[in-house]
């Protein structure tokens, strides 16, 4: 009776694999084209957006060491910015709450595959001193500015 649970359960998790997998191969097609870079798509307010959005950048990298393609020293790392409220993750007093977060950003940055972004605006906002961030994280002066930067002076295209 369990295995027949078990095989109702496989198909599921087959799936998930493969549309992680299907994203990746998405965009290790559109770096073939000419891309700027990449923007991650993240819903504000919500930290495990964050984390998706950095385990969709450890595939797309890992599919990309499984076909042997160099990432392209042309093609700058996924930009992450973040504002709101979710810049707290990124600060080192909330390392216990954000631990699996920030451990992940922490590894894609420095593998450079990715490039952290926090809004000075949202972190003043939030009381958080500059001081405390981690140190692979940068800041800009406005995020939703940086953001439109990115995608309509930058060419970038939404990972």
């Amino acid at each position: 009776m369990r295995w027949l649970f078990l095989l109702a359960l496989l198909p599921s998790v087959f799936v998930a694999q493969v549309n992680q997998s299907e994203a990746a191969d998405q965009l290790i097609t559109a770096d073939s084209k000419t891309v700027s870079g990449y923007l991650a798509r993240i819903n504000l307010d919500k930290a495990d957006q964050v984390y998706e959005a950095l385990q969709r950048a450890e595939a797309y990298f890992q599919k990309k060491q499984q076909s042997n393609a160099n990432l392209s020293p042309a093609v700058p790392p996924i930009a992450f910015v973040i504002y709101g409220p979710d810049v707290g993750i990124f600060f080192k007093q909330n390392y216990t709450d954000f631990k699996p977060i920030v451990d992940l950003a922490a590894r894609l940055s420095a593998l450079e595959v990715i490039d952290i972004k926090v809004c000075q605006v949202s972190y003043e906002r939030e009381g958080l001193d500059k001081s405390t961030l981690f140190p692979f994280v940068t800041t800009v002066p406005f995020g939703p500015e940086e953001i439109s930067r990115l995608l309509e002076d930058q060419q970038y295209e939404f990972f």
